[in-house]
Order: C-alpha cells, then sequence, then structure tokens
C-alpha cells in the first residue's frame, strides 16, 4: 500500500467515524450549508402568550412547506427557525443575538410585543438582517428610521384612536376607564387613545394593571360608577381576568374595548368565564375566512393546527414577503435582502388588500376591524381604512 492510498484510506475513515457518531466535518458542513437558505421567526412560544406565538410560528411554516414544495427559493431549501422570546425584552435579546450570528439566516419574521420587537430590531439592524413584524404596533417600532424594520400591523396612534372613536361614536361613551399594564405596546395604545378622548370631548381617566396578577379587584375598585366603557389596552390573559372581575365592583354593565392582543378565542373569551360576552376588540385583519385569497391558508393551517385566532394571517403573509424579497435580491445577501423587503409595492397575498412599504417601514394601507365577542368566536362589527 503506497502512503498516497494509506492516508486516503485513513481520511475516509475519519470521515465515516465522524458521520457514525453524528458529527459531520466542517467541509462537509458548509456544503450542506450552501444548499439552505434559511430565516427566523421570532415570538413567545413558550410563556403566557404562547398560544398566540405558536400561531405565528406555525403560520411561518406552512409558508415555508409550500415555497419548498415548489423547489425553494435561489435553487435552495428553505430551513425556518424558531426563536423564543417568550415576550420578555431580555430573552428576546439572547434569541436576536443567536439569530444575528447565523449568517445562513438572511431575515425574519419577527415579534407581537412591541416592547421585546424594540431591542430586537436594534440587535439585527447591526448585522442588516431584516425584520418584518406581524404584530408590533408601537409607533417607536418604525420611527426610528432602521431600515431593516418593517411591519404588516397597523400602528397603535392608529389603533388606539379608532377604539376610542367606536366608543364615542357607537357607544356613546362620554366618561372612558383607560388601562395598560405599563409596557411599551399596552402603554402606547393606552396613551393614543386617551389622546382620542380629549379631542373628542371624552373624559379618559387613566390606571395600570400590573400583568400577572391574579387579583385586580383592588384597582378596579377605584374605577368611577359613571364610566360609559372601558379600554383596557391589556393581553388576553389579563383582559380575561378583568371581563370576569368587573362585576364584583359593580361594573358588569360597562363595555370593555380592547387592541389586537385580546383578538384570542381560547385566552380571552373562553378564559373570562362569560365575562367578555358583548365586549369588542380591534384586530389587524378582517374575518380572514371570508377573504378568498385566505381560503387554501386556512384549510391548510386548520387541519394542522387547528383553529386560526390571532396573528397566523400576518405571519404567513410577512413570511412569503420575505421569501419573495430574497428571490428579487437574488442573491444570499442581507442587505440586499433589506433593501427588495423595503421596497415590496404591491404585493398581492392573503390579507384582501395589496401591501407595500412606506420610507419608515410600515405598512402604506393599514386598516382595522372592529369585532364584537358572540358565544365562542368574534363577530366582524366594521371595518376601518386608514
Amino acid at each position: 500500500m503506497t502512503m498516497s492510498s494509506l492516508y486516503r484510506r485513513t481520511a475516509l475513515g475519519a470521515a465515516a467515524a465522524f458521520l457514525a457518531l453524528g458529527l459531520v466535518p466542517a467541509g462537509v458542513s458548509d456544503a450542506r450549508a450552501q444548499q439552505t437558505i434559511k430565516i427566523a421567526v421570532g415570538a413567545p412560544l413558550t410563556g403566557p402568550l404562547a398560544k398566540q406565538g405558536q400561531e405565528v410560528a406555525n403560520a411561518a411554516q406552512i409558508a415555508v412547506d409550500e415555497w419548498n414544495a415548489k423547489g425553494g427559493v435561489l435553487g435552495k431549501k428553505i430551513e425556518l427557525v424558531r426563536a423564543d422570546d417568550q415576550g420578555n425584552p431580555q430573552v428576546g435579546v439572547a434569541a436576536g443575538e443567536k439569530v444575528a450570528a447565523d449568517a445562513a439566516i438572511l431575515g425574519t419574521v419577527w415579534g407581537i410585543t412591541s416592547s421585546t420587537c424594540i431591542p430586537v430590531s436594534e440587535v439585527l439592524d447591526r448585522v442588516n438582517l431584516t425584520m418584518i413584524t406581524p404584530g408590533c404596533s408601537n409607533p417607536k417600532v418604525t420611527d426610528r428610521g432602521l431600515k431593516t424594520v418593517s411591519r404588516l400591523c397597523a400602528r397603535d396612534d392608529f389603533q388606539g384612536p379608532a377604539g376610542i372613536i367606536f366608543a364615542v361614536n357607537e357607544l356613546k361613551a362620554k366618561k372612558i376607564a383607560i388601562f395598560d399594564d405599563g409596557t411599551a405596546g399596552p402603554r402606547g395604545a393606552a396613551d393614543e387613545a386617551e389622546k382620542q378622548a380629549k379631542a373628542m370631548g371624552a373624559t379618559p381617566v387613566r390606571f395600570v394593571l400590573r400583568s400577572g396578577d391574579k387579583d385586580f379587584r383592588a384597582v378596579l375598585g377605584t374605577v368611577p360608577k359613571d364610566i360609559n366603557a372601558i379600554y383596557a389596552s391589556l393581553w388576553a390573559p389579563d383582559a380575561a381576568l378583568m371581563a370576569k372581575q368587573l362585576p364584583d365592583v359593580g361594573l358588569s354593565k360597562v363595555k370593555m374595548i380592547g387592541p389586537d392582543g385580546q383578538f384570542e378565542p381560547v385566552d380571552y373569551i373562553q378564559a373570562s368565564a362569560g365575562g367578555a360576552e358583548g365586549n369588542y376588540v380591534t384586530f389587524f385583519v378582517p374575518d380572514i375566512k371570508k377573504i378568498p385569497a385566505a381560503a387554501s391558508f386556512v384549510k391548510a393551517f386548520e387541519a394542522k393546527h387547528g383553529a386560526l385566532s390571532s396573528y397566523g394571517p400576518l405571519s404567513y403573509e410577512a413570511t412569503n414577503i420575505l421569501l419573495t424579497a430574497i428571490r428579487t435580491a437574488g442573491k444570499a445577501d442581507r442587505a440586499a435582502v433589506r433593501d427588495a423587503v423595503r421596497a415590496t409595492k404591491d404585493f398581492k397575498g392573503i390579507l384582501g388588500l395589496p401591501i407595500a412599504f412606506d420610507a419608515k417601514g410600515d405598512v402604506a394601507t393599514p386598516s382595522l376591524a372592529v369585532y364584537q365577542v358572540k358565544g365562542k368566536g368574534f363577530e366582524l362589527v366594521k371595518t376601518v381604512t386608514k
């Protein structure tokens, strides 16, 4: 046996040993990586908002599976990386750092909590990694001028006022109690709601509830008994608890109006044990089951994961926009993908209206739907376009 053949057999044996142990030699790993394009989806996959976060991730996976069935993008298979931000800024930043460090990831669909989206976006921006958010609505998400950040949902300075306009015009409310939990997203919507109430001549009264508390009655008991409506800028679990406890403080007949975080039939309607009946919620998407373009997605999602309930359609749309931008960029380059996302014009997906982003990264034609709780679900009342 010659020395060259001995070296060759030794190298082949080492490679086989690596593979038998589940390890991949560096050169093989690089070759495989070159055949895969990654994108990431970030959301609270665990914790109190896990139901909504899991819907975001599952909807993104459906979009990826559909692209892969058609050949992937740029001739490569797409891999979806799931990042759990737990709706917690510190956890989110750590997850963002990990995503940013993976050079194969070309873009992200991230976030339903603005308090997490904002710091995570700064981590991703440092490496030109684009973020399309399906649900982070605080104005600061896009007002900082980051070219990597775009969003599909309406802003709080549209959503908060829309809730108050409905309360004043439709419910004839003159004195409105406004609640938030002190975090960026809910507080932002509450601040805008307060401004709108004052502008319309109504009297706003502000309150803060601590998210995660099990008894809100000490605070609810301080609410004036002559209020006509409550604008509750809270996430679904807290809003459900609030709705259950209002009768205990003599406010059973006062209707609540809440933003997108309450558009969740299990965590809000069911958890309220009937307390939410007749209340109102604004959300970023009209009745998805009545949009013909969404029929295939709804069928695919519900076959795998059960009933759609919140941010899934927005996540699916965002994932398709991101993958389309990668195809448009024509190369695995984060900066090129960033620019292609921001240049999105007239994207026709499942939401019933063409999508484009403005100079800040906000969706150019935001819309809101007002729903009322009826039985176990939400019934569309009206759609508002800015």
